[in-house]
């Protein structure tokens, strides 16, 4: 199985509309738009009183911000298996000691429900470690689990053609859309295809939960930690 720049936005800008609006488009602007999709345009029509947080949003410039997902898991839709918590630096999977029989995930369940033609853009922003080589086996995966639990497509950054982003140690971007999927193969016996015709092979199947999750896999001391996840239009940081 075998960006990341950090965007602040102040919750409560109090030195009248002018200001609020200037500030907040240096923010936007130093900022840059997410991966999902390009930048809005923010007018005073965006601002509703003197003081701005993200309610006082319109939903289209409320989904072009990051969501901070905070303190303990489950939360926000998020929950963790066995050794997987949400830390200051993001979400900490691990170490496993032996990561071919042990592993943890972070699954959501915003999607629960939803038709597998529903997904269209799935990214995350991760690392991970391990004592020795395990030659991009160990590395976080993405799973979009189908028809309650029975079925499920899965992204491996390790079986992407025609080469593999999957060194160990330093943070990775991983556009899980835009690349290649199995279907009911978690082990990867079989090739991957892109993942616009395995969604459109099971089009209709309903989601159960989405997940990231590392280890069941390979190496020793095996450990991730996970920055952000793109779901569609949402942009989630993790942290305390």
């Amino acid at each position: 199985m075998n960006r990341s720049s950090r965007r602040f936005v102040p919750t409560s800008l109090k030195d009248g509309p002018i200001r609020t609006l200037a500030i907040l488009i240096a923010v936007v602007v130093l900022g840059g738009a997410t991966t999902a999709g390009a930048a809005k345009l923010i007018t005073g029509a965006d601002v509703k009183n003197g003081s701005l947080g993200r309610e006082d949003l319109d939903s289209d410039v409320q989904n072009s911000l990051p969501i901070r997902v905070t303190g303990g898991l489950p939360t926000q839709t998020f929950s963790g298996t066995t050794a997987v918590k949400n830390t200051k630096d993001g979400v900490s999977f691990g170490p496993y000691a032996d990561g071919g029989s042990e592993g943890g995930s972070l699954c959501t369940s915003s999607m629960n429900g939803q038709p597998f033609s529903d997904v269209k853009h799935l990214a995350y922003v991760a690392r991970y470690t391990a004592t020795g080589d395990t030659g991009g086996v160990g590395v976080p995966y993405l799973r979009v689990f189908l028809v309650n639990n029975t079925h499920d497509a899965i992204f491996s950054p390790n079986t992407q053609s025609p080469d593999a982003d999957d060194d160990e140690g330093p943070f990775h971007t991983w556009v899980a859309t835009a690349g290649s999927w199995r279907y009911d193969d978690d082990g990867g016996s079989g090739p991957d295809s892109p993942f616009k015709t395995i969604r459109g092979d099971h089009a209709n199947e309903k989601i159960s939960k989405v997940c990231i999750s590392t280890g069941f896999s390979a190496g020793t001391n095996l450990s991730a930690l996970l920055r952000s996840w793109e779901i569609n239009s949402k942009d989630y940081d993790f942290g305390l």
